[in-house]
């Protein structure tokens, strides 16, 4: 919520406070906080309050000198996203290559206000003076062009025809947006277009600044202090570009607890905008997540073999691929088991014959779904029945390998997520009856399964996943006694 008002404080006037009411006043907040701070422009925050002139946020009506701070501002945080930077040090060199002279003619067109700027002039390498010039003189309308119409920039979080405009009759922020002059009557409350509600202020274009610089922009709106949500949003930062400069992505942060991002810590909302999506996404983490995360990351180990098993893609058809890590994150979040996700890699593991996730995937997402089931329902691992599927499952796998029938093992597990996978749970307490009869090992976990098998599915996936990593550990020995061997 915003205030008008005179405030003094340290013997300098204030006419303008905010609070972060909700988060987009949150976010507005940050933006403007680090904008404040950048071109060294007053400002106090006491409590939940920031203090500011609305003069040093506004600029409508006026020309691009007349917002020259806000733009240099924008020209400093989407700095990689700015053609004519990249031009001005290029061209700072000494010497200039044929590949240099070729980067710089294709930033000279890159956008339609450096075609327009440039019109006509063509890089040789003794004409850098002339273009240095030209980035000099008209610096503003090329940032002010740039940032307005940059996917990364202003487009991605605000409508572009309301670009440093004065506040209008509806939001400016993309999904809150409408047209007035053909939607009235279905933005009101029963149809009344008089009962509508907006809030759309000129704080709000300081957005863009307040969001993490990644794909998916993430925004933490730990609306606790203004303090809470700056400290938050610098870590958030830095965490994505410091720590995942390879793979600056919002799922990451969750796996990496163990290095320092545990930022977020507590119950909490965060808003996420996608280049693609003309709508922003709002997700509550909530303490039983977090729990579940840092039992993830605290296994340093298990963790770093994450890495592999998330950057994967699982083909299923010409037209549908499964991301993995975005699947799990989006489970875990919301408390719900990965008991499809697994099922349908199963599916595809097991009955195709070329780009399939290999069983140590499944092994890891087994796992996974081990810890959200204990997280929701206790630990399971410490109990009977689980420890017992466990032991069964090697100890099948012994007796298969001790009669060199090795190749049922295999079959086994084909034959056990089928069954899971088309839901014929009476078939798969069947083919375990036979398989039990058949090794003489006794399953005693199995009057879980045969009395509520959706509540106890978790120890059917651990015993499949059991063959796997017995059978696994059984092929390691082998191999590494025979290497001894020799």
């Amino acid at each position: 919520m915003i205030s008008k008002l005179e405030f003094e404080e340290n013997s300098v006037n204030y006419n303008r406070r905010i609070e972060p009411s909700d988060w987009r006043y949150s976010a507005a907040i940050v933006g403007m906080v680090r904008f404040f701070k950048d071109r060294n422009i007053p400002y106090i925050i006491k409590g939940r309050y920031l203090y500011y002139n609305f003069e040093d946020v506004c600029n409508y009506g006026k020309d691009f000198e007349g917002d020259r701070e806000y733009l240099l501002f924008a020209e400093k945080w989407f700095s990689d996203k700015m053609h004519h930077n990249v031009v001005y040090k290029r061209l700072c060199r000494d010497q200039f290559t044929e590949e240099t002279i070729k980067e710089v003619n294709e930033k000279l067109s890159a956008n339609t206000v450096m075609k327009k700027v440039f019109k006509g002039i063509k890089f040789d390498g003794t004409n850098a003076e002339i273009i240095k010039h030209l980035v000099d003189d008209n610096r503003l309308e090329l940032i002010s062009n740039t940032f307005c119409n940059s996917t990364s920039g202003y487009r991605k979080f605000i409508n572009t025809s309301k670009y440093r405009s004065e506040s209008a009759d509806v939001c400016r922020l993309l999904g809150f947006c409408v047209d007035t002059g053909r939607k009235t009557k279905s933005i009101g409350f029963c149809f009344d277009k008089d009962s509508r509600t907006f809030n759309d202020e000129v704080e709000f274009d300081f957005i863009p600044f307040a969001f993490s610089r990644s794909g998916s922009s993430v925004f933490i709106n730990n609306n606790t202090s203004i303090d809470y949500l700056l400290k938050a949003n610098d870590e958030m930062e830095y965490f994505l570009s410091e720590k995942f400069e390879e793979q600056k992505t919002w799922n990451s942060v969750f796996y990496s607890y163990s290095e320092g991002a545990g930022f977020i810590d507590y119950d909490v909302e965060v808003i996420i905008k996608n280049t693609e999506t003309d709508y922003y996404e709002s997700m509550f983490v909530r303490q039983n997540a977090i729990t579940i995360f840092e039992t993830i990351s605290k296994d340093s180990e298990f963790s770093e073999s994450l890495k592999n098993v998330f950057k994967r893609y699982v083909k299923v058809n010409e037209n549908y691929y499964i991301n993995v890590m975005g699947e799990v994150t989006n489970s875990i979040l919301n408390e719900l088991s990965l008991d499809d996700l697994i099922e349908r890699l199963m599916k595809v593991e097991y009955n195709t014959d070329s780009n399939t996730p290999d069983t140590y995937c499944l092994s890891r997402l087994i796992y996974i779904n081990k810890i959200i089931y204990e997280t929701r329902e206790g630990n399971m691992e410490k109990t009977p029945e689980f420890k017992g599927s466990s032991a069964a499952a090697s100890q099948v796998v012994q007796y298969f390998i001790t009669n060199r029938q090795e190749n049922k093992i295999k079959g086994y597990q084909q034959r056990l997520a089928n069954t899971l996978i088309s839901k014929d749970y009476g078939r798969f307490i069947e083919i375990m009856l036979q398989l039990s009869s058949y090794t003489e090992v006794p399953f005693v976990f199995m009057h879980k399964l045969i009395q509520d098998f959706e509540a106890n599915k978790n120890l059917a996936y651990n015993f499949i996943n059991s063959l796997i990593v017995s059978s696994k550990r059984k092929d390691d020995t082998q191999e590494g006694g025979k290497s001894n061997e020799k």
